[in-house]
């Protein structure tokens, strides 16, 4: 038991070690960034700009393995996904299925469960779901 301990510790500590990067907080570009009405930048901002923008706030544990593989690996592949950072630079066309599917995503799947599990206030309520769709529903027809 104390042999299988030691290992358990030895892996752990060794995992630390093991670099995972998720590319910086870094400026938007001019102009790139969404720009949406307030109270919608607002309830966006809280609840998913931690994964789909490039201003993510990493909380102490996110540097602690394997919590920070989980939680890095969640960032990247929400930023490859839709990055509300880089929105202007998306294409109209691209710009409208993104615009299309984020009402259905709040409604079935996002924020993540296990992104809620610690971030309480990401929680959208009914009235931000309202707003979010309103907003996308809005924002797809001025593309046409």
């Amino acid at each position: 038991m104390k042999k299988l301990l030691l290992f358990v510790i030895i892996v752990f500590i060794g995992m630390q070690f093991v670099p995972y990067n998720v590319p910086a907080d870094v400026p938007d570009k001019e102009g790139d960034a969404l720009q949406a009405p307030k109270e919608v930048e607002a309830i966006l901002k809280r609840s998913c700009y931690d994964c789909h923008s490039n201003h993510t706030n990493f909380p102490w544990y996110s540097s602690v393995a394997p919590v920070s593989f989980f939680t890095k690996m969640h960032v990247k592949e929400g930023r490859e996904h839709m990055n509300f950072s880089t929105w202007n630079s998306y294409s109209d066309e691209k710009k409208a299925k993104f615009l299309e599917k984020i009402p259905k995503a709040i409604k079935s799947k996002m924020p993540l469960p296990s992104y809620l599990l610690i971030h309480k206030d990401a929680k959208l309520t009914d009235a931000d779901k309202k707003a979010i769709s309103d907003w996308a529903s809005e924002a797809a027809f001025d593309l046409e």
